[in-house]
């Protein structure tokens, strides 16, 4: 029962779908809800949808379920709708229809209620020689991105050939590729249970071989075949990528797997292309960990680390993207809690401009009214990377600094009306500005707005 979901549809947007309290589960959660539908959860799924602020007030509890409202119109989506049909119809009129799954990275959001709108959607396509494959891809408008492996790319779908790949050489693209018409055999190339998942886009079935929906329910993070899994170096860091994205548990085992493999054969682009996913999860904190129990901490990031300061940086990382919303602060605290050099950090992982204000921000370990009072010379202290626990924020919006920069008396073309030139501006606005910051900390001392 702890897995089942009732709907009462009360609008016509859903003729002849459900009937009156009709019983479905996860698996056959619909793309969207009305609002105003009557839904009946327990109280693990109530929980994930208040998470979403999706419902109303809570109205009643009906023996062992909540029952609630949906408060506006929502639409999981988990994909692009035109493409997905552009595909559907493709399908249908190609004569082969009897089987396409989506293989996934779809289980990932359709099971965990998590990120609806998924940007890696991949499609097998059964039932089908590989010429007419082709045929259709082409027909369809779909550009190959991998051909030898039959893949190709249709707005946010990868749509592919299944198939059994084997390591021939080094290299992510050295792999001969076998192909199969079977859903198991398939899947098995898969690196984790939870990206085996395959679900029949005709007929709704689930097909997991693996135990993948078992694993995802439980969120731990477990390889399909240890012997395929090593095959791509790459996978590791998939993997810290999915604790650091959906906070999952890793398999010992697979733990064990993941410790034995070596990545020196990575390009720094696949390295960096990883890392980046990893700078906007919402559990940076455990990705981090992961990567320290990996050992491959100075591998990614040029460094060492003492033992006391890694679990200094994944304290400070756990607390502060609580506040900060920011891909460059896990960057940010590297370069400032450790002894590399920023810019060579930068150049090692071969990162875009975007990160390059981890070189420009300042930082201090405990920040004073006065070292506030300077970042917000040159910005409002909502834009600073160092403004990340609450009580850095409740003093910057009670004395303004929040949304404003600092503001001086004076500027520079008061200054040169005053005969003031060259070095000289600078070194008086320098000396003004302390002036002010001073009197700013003793009026923010006598108003009891304290750090």
């Amino acid at each position: 029962m702890r897995d089942e979901i009732f709907f009462r549809q009360n609008t016509f947007h859903f003729p002849n779908v459900f009937n009156n309290k009709k019983k479905i589960t996860l698996n056959q959660l619909p793309t969207n809800l009305v609002k105003g539908t009557t839904v009946f959860l327990d109280k693990n799924n109530l929980n994930k949808f208040a998470k979403l602020n999706l419902t109303q007030n809570l109205a009643k509890k009906t023996h062992y379920f909540y029952e609630i409202s949906i408060s506006q119109n929502i639409n999981f989506k988990i994909e692009k709708k035109y493409d997905f049909n552009q595909i559907l119809k493709a399908k249908y009129n190609s004569q082969h229809n009897h089987t396409s799954n989506i293989s996934q990275n779809i289980s990932q959001n359709y099971l965990i209620y998590e990120d609806f709108q998924n940007k890696d959607i991949d499609i097998e396509v059964y039932d089908i020689d590989e010429n007419k494959f082709v045929n259709l891809m082409e027909k369809l408008g779909a550009k190959g991105v991998g051909r030898s492996f039959f893949v190709y790319k249709f707005g946010n779908f990868d749509i592919s050939l299944p198939r059994t790949e084997s390591k021939i050489s080094s290299g992510h693209k050295g792999f001969s590729v076998a192909l199969t018409n079977d859903e198991q055999t398939a899947s098995k190339r898969r690196d984790f249970t939870i990206n085996s998942i395959m679900r029949n886009i005709f007929t709704g079935e689930i097909l997991d071989f693996y135990g993948g929906i078992s694993d995802l329910s439980a969120r731990i993070l477990r390889v399909v075949n240890a012997e395929k899994f090593g095959e791509d170096s790459l996978r590791v860091l998939r993997g810290v990528g999915f604790v650091a994205r959906f906070g999952l548990r890793v398999d010992y085992e697979t733990l064990k797997i993941m410790r034995k493999i070596d990545l020196s054969d990575l390009s720094t682009d696949r390295i960096s292309g990883e890392l980046i996913k990893l700078f906007g999860a919402r559990y940076q904190d455990m990705g981090l960990r992961l990567i320290f129990q990996l050992e491959i901490f100075e591998f990614l990031f040029g460094v060492k680390i003492e033992k006391k300061d890694k679990n200094r940086l994944i304290k400070k990382l756990k607390n502060g993207i609580k506040f900060i919303k920011d891909d460059a602060y896990f960057l940010y605290l590297i370069a400032n809690l450790t002894s590399i050099d920023k810019e060579s950090l930068l150049k090692h992982l071969g990162l875009s401009a975007k990160y390059k204000k981890i070189i420009s921000e300042p930082f201090f370990s405990t920040p004073s009214v006065k070292n506030l009072c300077e970042v917000s010379l040159k910005m409002p202290l909502k834009n600073w990377l160092g403004l990340d626990n609450q009580k850095l924020i409740s003093f910057a919006k009670k004395t303004g600094l929040f949304d404003n920069k600092f503001y001086l008396k004076i500027d520079a073309k008061e200054l040169i009306s005053r005969g003031f030139h060259g070095d000289q501006i600078k070194k008086e606005l320098q000396k003004i500005a302390q002036n002010e910051i001073d009197n700013f900390a003793k009026i923010a001392n006598l108003k009891s707005i304290f750090l």
